[in-house]
């Protein structure tokens, strides 16, 4: 049971680093959470600005409590399922055989990780989270370590018991995507942002995803393959995914130099986190009033969010991902290629401010599929 402190030693910290993530493939989930392995989900960046100014005001109540809502149900865990099913779809892009590994269209050699980017998120921000705490469930099959994370009790009783204004403020974040997206220009036509009528139509499923599937290092030890749900894409051919992806946020305008402070403290920590795993360069953020009006548009670089302020610091998150990452490596039983460990229980509880592995028998964690478990059986 290692604490937080004793995952942050580290003899080097500036040497630790993420190489740069690259993209792998891609999926799109359609407006029935159906899975396409495309990237027909992708939607292109096209603010509705002219000469840096918004063309009207964006109001994030629109469309909520209608129709043109539809939202997913969120008590459907999906859990890595649709990573797993791009894994076979592309499971023979994974190569052992090391004259093969640098033709055209192959990944390599399976990795040590498959997850979600949320889920490295959350890990790498924990030596600074002290209020919400998580698990994540473990199986291993062969050499990889699959990891899904499990909805704590409290973040579940948090999402059953939201008021009708915390629900509506969580509208607020897919309704402004809504404004800032749209359809990719056909060859020849120029782009051209939504016009006013036009965002009023906008139907807001929040079913409909794109995802990128990237691939990445860490520190030179752990190889990492994670799906990261991405927001838009520059309407460009020359600048190449991940690099021409866009983050899009909201946030409440400034007041006063303390909320500033505790917005580059607490939410571009996260911002960060998010946008700099999936490789995304720029996080687009609509500030808003108390009403839901967004009259501000402001781009980040998220390389620069760490420089904003001294409440936390870039490398001791690598640190610390890096270390647990080891962790679990050395707890993970060993496996061969063809059977799946028992699955285990990694918690973090912020109070504690140590890290929790328990193993179980219980097969209400266990998140490997038997499909998924037959087919890389039968490679």
């Amino acid at each position: 049971m290692p604490s937080v402190k004793q995952l942050l030693q580290c003899q080097n910290p500036e040497e630790c680093f993420l190489r740069k993530p690259t993209e792998a493939g891609r999926f799109s989930l359609d407006a029935e959470r159906k899975f396409h392995h495309d990237r027909s989900a992708m939607s292109c960046f096209c603010p509705p600005v002219r000469n840096n100014r918004l063309l009207y005001t964006l109001d994030l109540n629109d469309g909520y409590n209608t129709s043109r809502f539809i939202k997913r149900d969120e008590n459907v865990k999906e859990k890595l399922d649709n990573m797993l099913h791009w894994l076979l779809l592309n499971k023979n892009r994974f190569v052992t055989d090391e004259r093969s590994a640098n033709k055209t269209n192959v990944i390599g050699a399976y990795p040590d990780f498959v997850l979600w980017r949320g889920h490295l998120s959350k890990m790498m921000c924990t030596p600074f989270e002290k209020r919400e705490g998580w698990e994540m469930a473990i199986q291993k099959m062969g050499k990889t370590i699959y990891i899904s994370e499990v909805e704590t009790v409290e973040a579940m009783a948090r999402r059953a018991n939201l008021s009708d204004r915390e629900s509506l403020m969580t509208y607020w974040g897919v309704r402004f995507e809504g404004y800032m997206t749209g359809n990719f220009p056909k060859p020849g036509q120029n782009l051209k942002p939504k016009n006013f009528v036009e965002s009023k139509q906008t139907v807001t499923n929040t079913n409909t995803a794109f995802c990128s599937v990237l691939r990445s290092r860490l520190n030179s030890r752990h190889s990492l393959i994670y799906g990261a749900e991405v927001d838009c894409c520059l309407p460009v051919e020359v600048v190449f995914a991940p690099d021409s992806y866009v983050e899009l946020k909201t946030s409440r305008t400034f007041d006063s130099f303390r909320q500033e402070n505790n917005f580059y403290k607490f939410k571009a920590r996260k911002w960060w986190a998010q946008s700099f795993l999936a490789g995304v360069p720029q996080i687009t953020c609509g500030f808003r009033d108390d009403r839901g009006l967004v009259t501000e548009l402001c781009d980040f670089k998220t390389l620069e969010l760490p420089s904003k302020t001294d409440a936390w610091n870039s490398q001791t998150c690598l640190v610390f991902l890096d270390n647990i990452l080891q962790f679990i490596k050395e707890m993970c039983q060993d496996t061969n290629a063809h059977s799946v460990s028992k699955v285990a229980l990694l918690k973090y509880r912020p109070q504690e401010q140590y890290i929790l592995y328990e193993a179980s028998d219980s097969k209400e964690f266990c998140f490997l599929p038997d499909w998924f478990v037959k087919a890389m059986r039968d490679l």
